[in-house]
């Protein structure tokens, strides 16, 4: 395994894949062994603490349980030397052991997750499932945004983090608009609108103090979407906490205050939100659209894209977050060859005398062989328009090229 040169985006998409996937593995005792590996952590006493771990799981009472814990670390071991001790800047977490679902039956499998952050403590756990907890915390959000939509009769509050937008509620007010009463009825009803107006906003503002005060230090910024000038008074009610009023970057109008409006207020903010993976994505996808239809520096497809990289075209390497595809590395127990098998239909079956050595997700995959000649990584999301058609209509996977021959 390389170092690789990738983008930070696309170590966190794989990184949050591969924690999902591995929090979904239980062993059928105490066999599922992780290990937790600094960049700097000396080899002779990784190695030796192994095998020791090797002997002392002969005491093992189960004969399955000590079979399968001696394969796990085994696998460790071979996977370790065949990448000869190169761990990565922010330090290497390796996960092994049965997680076959049938009694009975065997199926050691061993994975990887290079650390988002720089890894610190190493550790050694062997457990009935993975143990995860210290990548979990780096996998939490460090920036979010906020959004609010409002008119005097509804309102929207939701999160962007990421590509993604997430609606934390949606409230009304609850009162009727106009009335036809006249004289002092028109009046009476006049003022209580207006009460239940004012009543309404306050409430909004303490579902948004309660929903982004916890999280006060993550917020980047907070855009106000609405009709008119309703969200205007709402501002100038001043009942939003005065921490979270400072990160206000602006208001928009937006002709709905539902999750309609939500969208409508994400794309209006483009300038606003410049700086976050949404936009960052779209401005990509339009480039590569841009070149693809004047012919110029892009293109798509698996075996072109891989030949891309090969002649050293590739600039930048464009892969789906839908592509979920799964990758092999082998190696030949005679003669030590290593091979990659790229699985698409999760039917892989390693033959007679091949030893799966790592599986690794596709989008891990690509970036390690853009690093071989210093092209990045953009992973795309399924969660936009622009996402789906390219997982759609492109296959998921294109380059945006330094030339062409």
């Amino acid at each position: 395994m390389v170092e690789p040169n990738e983008s930070s985006q696309g170590e966190e998409v794989v990184f949050k894949k591969k924690l999902k996937k591995l929090a979904q593995y239980r062993g059928r005792g105490t066999e599922l062994i992780s290990v937790y590996v600094p960049s700097d952590s000396d080899r002779s006493s990784v190695m030796g603490q192994l095998t020791e771990e090797i002997s002392q799981s002969s005491n093992i009472k189960s004969p399955s349980t000590k079979k399968n814990v001696q394969g796990a670390l085994r696998k460790i071991i071979n996977f370790l030397k065949q990448i000869d001790f190169k761990i990565p800047k922010n330090g290497l977490v390796i996960f092994a052991g049965n997680i076959s679902e049938t009694e009975g039956r065997t199926d050691i499998r061993l994975f990887t997750v290079k650390p988002i952050k720089e890894l610190h403590t190493k550790r050694y756990w062997c457990d009935s499932e993975f143990h995860l907890e210290p990548l979990k915390e780096m996998a939490k959000p460090t920036g979010i945004y906020a959004l609010i939509t409002i008119d005097k009769n509804e309102a929207t509050i939701a999160t962007l983090i990421g590509k993604r937008y997430e609606i934390i509620g949606h409230f009304t007010s609850g009162y009727m608009g106009k009335f036809k009463a006249g004289g002092q009825s028109a009046l009476r009803f006049e003022r209580l609108r207006e009460e239940a107006e004012q009543e309404f906003y306050k409430r909004i503002s303490e579902k948004v103090n309660m929903a982004f005060l916890p999280d006060e230090e993550k917020i980047k910024g907070i855009i106000i979407g609405g009709p008119g000038m309703t969200k205007n008074f709402f501002l100038e009610k001043d009942l939003i906490d005065h921490r979270l009023k400072k990160k206000i970057l602006g208001a928009m109008d937006t002709g709905y205050t539902d999750e309609s409006g939500i969208r409508e207020l994400v794309q209006k903010s483009e300038e606003l939100l410049k700086d976050t993976d949404l936009m960052k994505e779209r401005a990509i996808m339009s480039k590569f659209l841009a070149e693809l239809a004047k012919d110029g520096l892009a293109t798509y497809g698996e075996k072109e894209v891989l030949k891309s990289l090969e002649l050293g075209q590739a600039a930048i390497v464009l892969v789906s977050e839908g592509i979920e595809w799964v990758v092999y590395k082998l190696e030949n127990e005679t003669t030590k060859e290593t091979q990659i098998v790229v699985d698409k239909t999760n039917s892989f079956k390693a033959g007679p005398g091949m030893e799966v050595i790592e599986e690794m997700d596709y989008i891990d995959y690509m970036i390690e062989k853009a690093a071989q000649t210093s092209a990045s990584v953009k992973v795309v999301s399924v969660d936009t328009p622009e996402g789906e058609q390219f997982f759609r209509g492109f296959g998921g996977i294109a380059a945006m090229l330094r030339y062409k021959i």
